[in-house]
């Protein structure tokens, strides 16, 4: 059902969303073809809980559809324990309802958790960062201004008489090509100079310790916000990605149980009541962090003499996905299984290699 409906590239929607705004949620609901497994924005979705800690909402409201003049002009979706209902126009006087039962008894939509929080809504990732963020938009447009209108070095005249035209308006328009002059009887006691331009390197620097404060709260590495990794060690940055990882690794513990919860649901609709009641499974996610080919290779050989299963070490190989895995494996147990054949039969007395390979 999950590869049926797509959900392996709309996942992805969902969990920025969710990390983003603290949740979101997947509808699962019955069709005729099987399960139908659609992401709902938080946006624009809200689902009422009888209690914080119960699974399923009693019911929930969606707009789906384009956005229209009118915000309550659009299109909707309503799922309770009982049907899923479609309707246009004001949701307090629907038009057009279409009515779909499922009768499942429990409203099929999972809430996607950015944070298992013990009280209250889930948290966002981002909220916190959006003082910092701010404060990085404003000393952005201050470089900005400063590299644009004093980036170079300001002139000044002292004394002097200006020419003017017939209205009494100036005749020199100062600009970075101009050049000032003083005309006139004052002309001699006119004094001229320039202020020195600004430091740019003091407003870059400060740039760079708001960003960096911002990859503090968000427990991101300041190198991929910065792109500065001058003569790093593996070690050095294995050790600055460590609270990185750390952060992802709650990020997808949390999001997991939403889509184990919304997996055994599935389950439950097309009948397979084992599935459906198996809570010990997990989510696997795939690693996408950039590691050496070479350490991964050592590391699989030496776990592997200890017995470690090879699903298990197959899937630290970057880039491999779940399929790879497991084909892999199971093309190194035939290989073995091959290897432990030949080498019984070529134990048995007055057999030859010919016959051990036409065998």
């Amino acid at each position: 059902m999950w590869q049926a409906n797509g959900m392996d590239g709309r996942q992805g929607a969902a969990n920025r969303e969710a990390v983003g705004l603290g949740k979101s949620f997947l509808m699962v609901l019955p069709s005729s073809t099987g399960v139908v497994m659609r992401p709902l924005s938080a946006l624009s979705t809200f689902a009422a809980f009888a209690s914080p800690w119960d699974e399923y909402p009693e019911w929930v409201i969606s707009r789906i559809g384009p956005q229209k003049a009118s915000y309550w002009q659009s299109e909707w979706l309503f799922i309770d324990g009982q049907a899923s209902y479609r309707f246009t126009g004001d949701a307090r006087t629907p038009e057009k309802v279409r009515v779909t039962d499922h009768e499942l008894g429990y409203t099929p939509v999972v809430q996607l958790s950015n944070t298992l929080a013990i009280s209250g809504e889930p948290q966002s990732s981002v909220e916190r960062a959006v003082p910092i963020y701010q404060r990085i938009v404003d000393a952005t447009f201050t470089l900005q201004m400063l590299q644009r209108y004093a980036g170079f070095p300001q002139k000044w005249m002292a004394g002097g008489e200006i020419a003017r035209d017939d209205n009494g308006n100036p005749l020199v328009r100062a600009s970075v090509d101009s050049l000032l002059h003083a005309s006139g009887d004052a002309g001699e006691s006119a004094r001229f100079g320039s202020f020195a331009p600004a430091d740019l390197n003091q407003a870059v620097a400060a740039l760079d310790a708001h960003i960096k404060h911002l990859s503090a709260v968000c427990q991101v590495p300041p190198h991929y916000l910065l792109g500065a990794v001058v003569n790093m060690s593996a070690e050095g940055i294995a050790a600055a990605e460590s609270g990185y990882f750390r952060n992802i690794g709650d990020r997808q513990g949390a999001l997991g149980e939403g889509y184990e919860l919304a997996l055994r649901t599935g389950a439950a609709i097309i009948g397979d009541s084992d599935a459906a009641d198996d809570i010990a499974s997990q989510v696997h996610w795939a690693d996408v962090s950039a590691r050496s080919l070479a350490q991964i290779s050592d590391a699989v050989v030496k776990l592997a003499t200890v017995g470690a299963p090879l699903e298990l070490l197959f899937a630290m190989v970057p880039g491999w996905s779940k399929t790879d895995v497991v084909e892999a494996a199971e093309f190194v147990r035939s290989r073995q299984a091959e290897a432990t054949r030949v080498a019984a039969a070529a134990a048995v007395p007055g057999v030859s290699a010919s016959q051990i390979t036409a065998q």
